[in-house]
């Protein structure tokens, strides 16, 4: 899905942050767990806007939530609105911001550009000065959001954000995007494959020529390659064949220690199997498109812990291990976010946006840690590998190849589907 994202720029520039909004680095950041309550208001309007640094000495810190809470996104808006409450109650329970209390005001944005906009205007009108901005998860109305709180001096962390438009075209350096990228896939994927083989081991990638399923092949051949391994070999299906026998022998001619696939359900299990019977054993990745049920019933046997699928993740380092709904995802983003602007915060001792700004793209200590590029996005995966377990899907520890590494040094002899 496409959504516009024409920049508008104009009125006052934020000097120091666009002097620095260039600079390399990520957040010397980390997320706490959830709990407690907080007290919350909800908008309604806003009075003259005003784009003046906020007051450091008030008795609280004003924080504006702004998500869907009409229309038929509002499950999404409320799934945010929920995590948002325990995220603040537990900063309270810690002392809050600077020693003052956070309290954050909530705004109905209904997923849509003119609802943001409206947002926005209000947000920014606002005369309890939010010192940030967090939500607006739809994409279009994160877009048409970011240049006015951008223009306005605020800081914006657009948390469930995925599109990759928010960052490509950015309004300028107080806007991030507390989210994975959906055009991270390939990459992200392409990592794992390298992980499967291990560092100098022959990897295979299938697809359907499709222009999705070519581009995320594409950037996981990329992200595979090593010094010591040489380029993923492809091969290339027509989707819709009942048999890919041609295409397993071609594996086993190829003799690789993980193979990707890229395509849909049906193709994919019958691959699957095809390469087991034929006794390569050897880790399969796939693409989140087999993240359903159908894949499921297709695959029926399959799914051990050799199959693993590739799933869009949240920025949260204390996401849940099952895999998540994307509303689920965008409230863990939107928490993570609530945390780390806080850290941020309490580090440079401001509410300042600037200067918590440049606090996010600051270098850090340690590589586990969330933080932000020059870009604005969040450093950190948008996809992991996850295997089924039972009825669920359950995300694969990070640097494990895990599982049975398998073998295909006699393709030739029989095997059956597994379990």
């Amino acid at each position: 899905m496409t959504f516009g994202a024409a920049r508008k720029r104009g009125g006052r520039a934020v000097s120091n942050a666009y002097r620095n909004w260039k600079r390399g680095g990520c957040a010397l950041l980390r997320p706490y767990s959830l709990l407690a309550t907080v007290f919350v208001t909800v908008a309604a309007g806003g009075s003259p806007a005003t784009g003046q640094a906020r007051d450091q000495n008030s008795g609280v810190v004003d924080v504006a939530l702004a998500v869907p809470l009409s229309g038929p996104r509002q499950g999404f808006g409320h799934a945010v609105r929920a995590r948002i409450e325990l995220a603040a109650g537990e900063i309270n329970a810690r002392g809050g911001i600077l020693g003052r209390p956070l309290r954050v005001e909530v705004n109905d944005d209904a997923c849509n550009r003119e609802g943001a906009r409206n947002t926005a205007e209000a947000i920014i009108g606002n005369p309890a000065h939010p010192v940030v901005v967090i939500g607006h998860p739809c994409p279009g109305a994160a877009v048409e959001a970011a240049s006015l709180y951008q223009q306005a001096g605020i800081l914006f962390l657009a948390a469930g954000v995925r599109h990759p438009d928010l960052t490509l075209r950015r309004a300028g350096p107080l806007v991030f995007r507390a989210a994975g990228r959906d055009d991270r896939q390939g990459h992200d994927a392409g990592q794992r494959l390298r992980e499967l083989a291990g560092p100098d081991g022959g990897t295979v990638i299938i697809h359907d020529r499709t222009t999705m399923s070519r581009g995320l092949a594409e950037a996981a051949k990329a992200a595979a390659k090593t010094d010591a391994a040489a380029l993923s070999q492809t091969l290339t299906i027509v989707s819709s064949e009942r048999d890919y026998g041609a295409t397993v022998t071609a594996v086993a001619a190829m003799r690789p220690k993980a193979v990707l696939f890229v395509g849909f359900p049906a193709e994919a299990a019958i691959v699957i199997r095809q390469l087991r019977l034929a006794g390569i054993t050897v880790p399969v990745l796939l693409n989140d498109a087999m993240a359903n049920e159908e894949f499921v019933r297709h695959a029926d046997g399959l799914l051990d812990d050799t199959v693993e699928v590739m799933m869009p993740v949240s920025i949260s380092r204390d996401t849940i291990e099952d895999s998540e709904t994307a509303d689920a995802l965008a409230a863990s983003d939107a928490a993570a976010a609530l945390m780390l602007w806080r850290e941020a915060a309490i580090a440079v001792d401001s509410t300042d946006g600037e200067r918590v700004a440049e606090r996010l793209t600051a270098s850090r200590a340690h590589l586990e840690e969330i933080g932000f590029t020059r870009e604005g996005d969040a450093d950190c995966a948008s996809f992991a590998p996850f295997r089924r377990a039972g009825s669920v899907w359950r995300r694969v520890i990070a640097g494990t190849a895990g599982g049975r590494r398998g073998s295909n040094e006699n393709p030739s002899r029989d095997a059956s589907s597994l379990r």
